[in-house]
Formats: C-alpha cells, structure tokens, sequence
C-alpha cells in the first residue's frame, strides 16, 4: 500500500517535473559574428613609356608607392627620363581612353621640376579607391610638344 501511495504522488511529480524541463526554452547567446574584411595595403607601381600612347618617344619613367586601404591614402614617388614634362596627371580609365582626371602632379609650361622624384600623397573617395583597385588608374606624361607623350597604368600587389 505504501508502495502504491508513493507510486500514486511521486511519479506524477517526477514526470511533471521532467516535462517541465524539457519545455522550457534554453536562452541561448548567440554573438553574432560580424566579419570585417581585412584591411590591406598595397604597392603600387607603374612602368610609364611610349607604349601606352604609341608615340616614338625616349622618355620613360617609373611611379612607385603604397596605399593604405583604413587610411584611404595613396602615397607615391615618380621619377623619369629623357623627357621634359609640361604636365603630369593621374587619371582614371579604360586603356586607349583619355581617361577622368584625378590630380595634376606637375603642371608647368617651361620650367621641368626642380627636383626628382616627385613625391605625394593622395586620399581617395569611395570611387578614387574603387576605380584604383579595379586597375583602372594611369598616369600620364605630356611636354609642350605632346600631351600625354608617355602613360603607364598602376598596378597594385597586397603587401
């Protein structure tokens, strides 16, 4: 008899009791994982000759730099030779186009730049950045006689 009464009480306890547990929702955190990507730095350099612009000239030249993806900046030395620059210009575009201009490096009619290289820095907008990592960007070398005389597209490797 005693064995019925705690048959009759607890195990309709224990079984209230397990179903109970099994009902009850597990608060679960769950962190969202937001994955940013990397932030990259480049280097970018440019082989600037008659090749781009299919002109016989001597001149040639060569861009080399970084840019820096968080800080949006783009920093650049440029040296040349056999040429005498009235204008040199970064600009962005597909080959064989005169492309949009960017910045104008150098500009002067009759006097070349005192000192080589020239150096500088740029920071990019959302397009600048988008149109330099696309490989669209180019620079480009013009005298008096010829604008552009001598052009190199930038190409970019993570570092």
């Amino acid at each position: 008899m005693k064995v019925k009464k705690l048959l009759f009480y607890v195990l309709p306890g224990v079984i209230l009791s397990i179903c109970i547990l099994l009902s009850c929702k597990k608060q679960q955190v769950e962190e969202e994982a937001k994955l940013e990507p990397p932030i990259r730095t480049y280097i970018i350099t440019a082989r600037i000759d008659k090749k781009g612009t299919n002109v016989a000239s001597p001149g040639v030249g060569v861009l080399k730099g970084t840019y820096d993806e968080q800080l949006k900046l783009l920093t650049y030395t440029l040296v040349y030779d056999s040429i005498t620059p009235s204008l040199i210009t970064l600009r962005s575009g597909a080959k064989g186009t005169a492309g949009e201009l960017i910045r104008e490096i150098y500009k002067n009619k009759d006097i070349p730049p005192a000192k080589l290289p020239l150096t500088g820095s740029l920071t990019l907008n959302p397009l600048q950045e988008r149109n330099l990592l696309k490989g669209l960007w180019f620079l480009a070398i013009g005298t008096p006689a010829i604008s552009p005389e001598i052009s190199g597209s930038l190409t970019l490797k993570q570092k």
